[in-house]
Order: structure tokens, then sequence, then C-alpha cells
């Protein structure tokens, strides 16, 4: 009876059912959620869907069991919704932590890069080609055309520098 009058759109009969049921659904879903604020919305959202979709009542279930299934179904929901926005700020957490280490990375490599612009030219050549770009001490006096001994003293005085200027 009660069903077929809100299915009917029948207002009063609505009310008389938040009044009936509105103690038992809140709480349903304080216990499902422990918060009083959350609770009292999943009520006021139930009730609205409850409203909403009247016309798909089922007549031979008691008006009761059908809300809970809607309450049930709004829990659902905002906990769907809660476990996403979840991974969503765990995703941002994880992105800033990168972002963070790509930022140091980039600022260490900045570092390094004017660090080595205060080196003479054929000493930050030298030290370039072998720290840098792993060219052995033969190959870069090779391609520089001085001989093997000079790179040491280059890189050697390199690396002196680079301490005193770090």
């Amino acid at each position: 009876m009660i069903v077929l009058a809100i299915k009917q759109s029948n207002k009063r009969q609505f009310e008389a059912s938040y009044e009936m049921y509105h103690r038992k659904v809140y709480a349903y879903l304080y216990q499902k959620t422990n918060s009083a604020y959350m609770a009292e919305e999943l009520v006021q959202l139930a009730f609205i869907k409850l409203w909403n979709f009247r016309h798909t009542l089922n007549e031979s279930i008691p008006l009761e069991a059908q809300l809970f299934v809607i309450a049930r179904s709004c829990l659902l929901d905002y906990l769907r919704k809660e476990a996403n926005q979840q991974k969503m700020l765990e995703a941002m957490k994880q992105d800033a932590v990168e972002l963070g280490a790509l930022h140091s990375d980039f600022d260490a490599e900045n570092q390094v890069q004017r660090l080595l612009n205060m080196l003479p030219a054929v000493r930050k050549r030298v030290f370039s080609l072998s720290r840098l770009e792993g060219f052995s001490n033969k190959e870069i006096a090779d391609k520089l055309e001085i001989s093997i001994r000079t790179v040491e003293k280059h890189i050697s005085l390199a690396i002196k520098q680079l301490k005193i200027l770090r």
C-alpha cells in the first residue's frame, strides 16, 4: 500500500515513510561509515533516489527492504568514490615524489655543469671526455693529440679544482 502510494507520487506518503524509516537507515549507514555527517548525507541521497526512481519500485516487496537496498547502493557508490579518490591522491603523491627527484637530478646536473664551466677549456674537455663520456685516457690523448701524462694531469687538476669549488 505504501509502495503503491509512493509510486503514484503521493508526497504525504513519501514524507511519512521518511519519518518512519529515517532513523533506521541512518543507524545502518552510521554503523558502516562511522561518520554522522556521511550517514546523514547518504540517508538524504537514499531518499532522493527513492523519490526519483519511485516508478521502479516493486509493489510486492516491502518499502523498508527496497529502501535499504537503495541505501546500500548509495553507500557502495560512496566507498568506491572514496577508494578512487585515495588512489588518485596516492598517484599524485608518487608523481610529486618523482617530480621532486627529477627536479633534484636537474639541479645536480645544473650544478655539475656550472662547476665544469669554471674549469679552463682544455681541462674541462679532458674531464668531460673521461668522466662524463667514459673515454679512456689513451682515447682522450689520441683524440686531443696530447700525451697520456697530460690527460692524467688535467684530470687530477680538474678533480682538485672541483673539490675546492664545491
